[in-house]
């Protein structure tokens, strides 16, 4: 499972049909640092297009999982997808430091 940031979404108006009617958002994986400047959210660099089941929209952090675990849902059980959206981040703490609030 990783943290990324929803920086884009990615439209698809002909592909196979079981990905009909399938949104997908175009992710940065996110590393969570603790250094000098304080704790921190700083991207990577690395994007994905993942499906999104949850309705997350851009700027919002959220977290990712790949390979076999994104087919592990009802919902994706028999699509083929190696990334999936699975909850969208309301906090992050990281050594008793506030490092990301949803509400802020």
């Amino acid at each position: 499972m990783v943290i990324a940031k929803v920086i884009g979404e990615v439209v698809s108006s002909v592909k196979i049909d079981r990905l009909i009617g399938q949104k997908f958002l175009l992710v940065e994986i996110q590393n969570v640092t603790n250094d000098p400047q304080g704790s921190r959210i700083v991207p990577t660099s690395t994007t994905l297009v993942v499906n999104d089941p949850l309705g997350a929209g851009r700027d919002e952090i959220v977290l990712v999982v790949q390979g076999s675990s994104a087919r592990m849902t009802d919902i994706t059980a028999t699509i083929p997808t190696d990334g999936l959206i699975i909850g969208i981040v309301d906090s992050i703490t990281l050594d008793a430091n506030a490092v990301f609030r949803k509400d802020e």
